[in-house]
C-alpha cells in the first residue's frame, strides 16, 4: 500500500476550525453565540481543518535542521516522513534536550554556556 502524510491534526487546530473567524455579536449571549458558530462548522472536513503547511524531515535529518523547524514554526512536532509514511515524531522538548546537551555544561554552581 503506497501512503502519502497528510498532516497532523492538534486540538489546537481542532479548536481553531471550529471557531473559525467566530466573534460574537455586540449584546449577543456569549455561550449561546460560541454554540451556534461551533455548530455551523462540524461540518468541515479534516482536510479544511489540516494546516497546509506542516514541516516534515527526513529520517536522516541533522539536529541543526531540526532546531531551524522547530524555531520557525508553531508545532510541537515535526513529523518524520519517508516515502510519504510516517517514521516517528521530533517533540520540540526533545530537539530543546538535544541542543541543550551540545551548548549547556553543568559547572557546580550553575549551568552556564560552553565555550
Amino acid at each position: 500500500t503506497e501512503a502519502n502524510f497528510a498532516g497532523i491534526l492538534t486540538p489546537q487546530h481542532l479548536i481553531l476550525g471550529i471557531l473559525n473567524d467566530w466573534s460574537p455579536a455586540k449584546g449577543e449571549e456569549l455561550e449561546e453565540a460560541f454554540l451556534k458558530s461551533a455548530k455551523d462548522h462540524l461540518s468541515k472536513t479534516i482536510a479544511e481543518v489540516l494546516p497546509k503547511d506542516q514541516p516534515t524531515v527526513a529520517p536522516e535529518a541533522k539536529l541543526a535542521r531540526l532546531i531551524k523547524l522547530a524555531g520557525s514554526s508553531e508545532y510541537e512536532c515535526i513529523p518524520v516522513v519517508e516515502e510519504g509514511r510516517v517514521e516517528g515524531l521530533v517533540y520540540t522538548t526533545d530537539i530543546f534536550q538535544a541542543a541543550a546537551q551540545l551548548v549547556l555544561t553543568d559547572q557546580g554552581d550553575g549551568i552556564s554556556l560552553r565555550g
